[in-house]
């Protein structure tokens, strides 16, 4: 029998006589469950020693102002699509998390919290999601009404971060310093990101999609990243890629690649401004060292690879400086076969400083 079949007096029953703080247990509730959630949740979940809790849609999170959250043993959360009564709520839930290590919170077609705050010193994964599945009815709502979204970020001890906002209509996203981060994916279309990336510049793993590249205007780098990946979809990408070489001396792994949202524009044309990077050697920017951007690169990747002429100069420059290239793969754009075959060609000529490197072509 499914638990959606029960009635709900059943189900508080059953759950009120759950109080056991011997036997830790995991909990998720879907969309069917959403009517019964907010009476337990203020009558029996202090009661229960929950090490997972996982929210999915159609769920109403009320947490009253005379109730006190006390998850202490909560290590996992995810609040997926779920509705809040009010802002405060959200907070309350998530103060009474004093040891939770993981939350995803996907705030995809969500309209109960404009303004959120992640501050949970033992939090070491967190995922927050803004999608806008039904993009018609999102713009539309926001024709009648403003919208300002904020988020605050204060985890000092994440190792993982996954930021993913696509549709911008005063996003705005706060972040405290994350001196632990090994590896973070940020897709965001926002005007001032640098809110959010100047506090990831202990990252060693970056997956990184921007649509506006104001960090670059404030000098925000990288001096622990080993491996970065980019997407190629956004104006001036290229300035970004620029000034992350620049200010990576450690980077070992550069893929270049291309993301699929439809409301992500298509590849532009490259701007002017890439001889100065193709000028060898390097020109010193103030405050960072004098350092050649390809000396520890081992891998190379570009996926959707067009063969325009800045792009051939950048292929060239990395395999005629890194000496210490093993891999280099790329693949073009969707051409003909004659056209794609010609590109390719044109890369395998080129010179390779490193005698061990291995040049992968493909469609």
């Amino acid at each position: 029998m499914r638990i959606s079949s029960l009635s709900d007096d059943l189900l508080l029953k059953i759950l009120s006589s759950l109080r056991t703080k011997k036997c830790p247990f995991n909990l998720c509730f879907s969309p069917n469950d959403g009517s019964f959630f907010g009476p337990w949740f203020q009558n029996s979940i202090l009661n229960m020693n929950l090490v997972v809790l996982k929210l999915y849609k159609s769920i109403l999170v009320y947490v009253p102002d005379d109730l006190e959250v006390s998850l202490s043993s909560l290590k996992t959360l995810h609040l997926l699509c779920v509705e809040y009564e009010n802002e405060e709520s959200h907070r309350r839930l998530l103060r009474g998390c004093p040891v939770l290590e993981e939350l995803v919170v996907d705030k995809t077609d969500n309209w109960s919290v404009r303004s959120s705050s992640v501050v949970i010193p033992s939090l070491e994964r967190l995922s927050v999601l803004n999608q806008y599945r039904d993009y018609e009815a999102y713009t539309d709502k926001l024709e009648h009404e403003s919208y300002n979204d904020r988020v605050t970020i204060n985890v000092p001890s994440l190792k993982y971060l996954d930021y993913v906002d696509i549709v911008d209509y005063g996003h705005l996203c706060l972040s405290e310093d994350m001196p632990e981060l090994v590896e973070a994916h940020v897709k965001l279309v926002c005007k001032n990101p640098e809110k959010l990336m100047r506090s990831l510049t202990a990252v060693k793993r970056l997956s990184l999609c921007l649509f506006n590249h104001s960090m670059v205007q404030h000098r925000i780098g990288f001096d622990q990243l080993v491996h970065l990946e980019l997407c190629g979809c956004s104006p001036k990408w290229w300035d970004l890629l620029t000034w992350i070489l620049k200010s990576s001396p450690k980077l070992q792994v550069l893929k270049l690649n291309q993301c699929q949202e439809e409301c992500f524009c298509s590849v532009k044309p490259i701007e002017r401004w890439w001889e100065e990077l193709n000028t060898c050697p390097i020109k010193p920017i103030e405050g960072l060292p004098f350092l050649n951007v390809t000396f520890h690169l081992n891998t190379f990747e570009w996926n959707y690879y067009n063969g325009r002429r800045e792009e051939k100069k950048l292929v060239a420059y990395i395999l005629r400086t890194a000496k210490r290239l093993k891999i280099a793969e790329i693949s073009a754009w969707d051409f003909d076969p004659e056209e794609e075959s010609q590109i390719l060609k044109e890369v395998a000529s080129l010179h390779r400083a490193s005698k061990s490197c291995k040049l992968l072509l493909g469609f």
